[in-house]
């Protein structure tokens, strides 16, 4: 039987303390931030959670989001975002990495929203 060469074992030994890497170094959630122009709109994310721009809320990486932004005398806007692979992710991320979520950042963060709003009668006097 032959014997694992040093640096077959060294390999392997990389190879397993890399496996699941992101996941304690990064963790599975991060914290996503939302910005409106004008400010105080009110921000729904599909997976239940709100907040008023702007604000910032804790979620998972890998799930897509979509977010509704509402504000008073402005048009509703629809935003999404996107699980994207993050920088080493391809190359160090194991399987476990994969499987939680940790490999992923969602983009766009933070995502910045300028509202059409309507012009009240005191804008349009102030204009003049």
């Amino acid at each position: 039987m032959n014997k694992p060469s040093g640096l077959s074992v060294v390999l392997i030994v990389v190879g397993v303390m890399c496996a699941g890497c992101a996941t304690m170094i990064r963790g599975t959630t991060q914290e996503v931030s939302v910005n409106t122009v004008p400010s105080s709109a009110k921000v729904t994310f599909s997976n239940g959670q709100s907040c008023t721009a702007p604000c910032t809320i804790e979620v998972k990486r890998d799930e897509s989001l979509q977010i509704n932004i509402e504000k008073d005398g402005c048009h509703t806007h629809t935003a999404t975002m996107m699980p994207t692979l993050a920088g080493g992710g391809v190359i160090l991320g194991g399987l476990i990495d994969y499987g939680t979520g940790a490999v992923y950042d969602l983009q766009p963060n933070p995502l910045t929203v300028t509202l059409i709003c309507e012009k009240t009668p005191n804008q349009d006097m102030r204009e003049n």
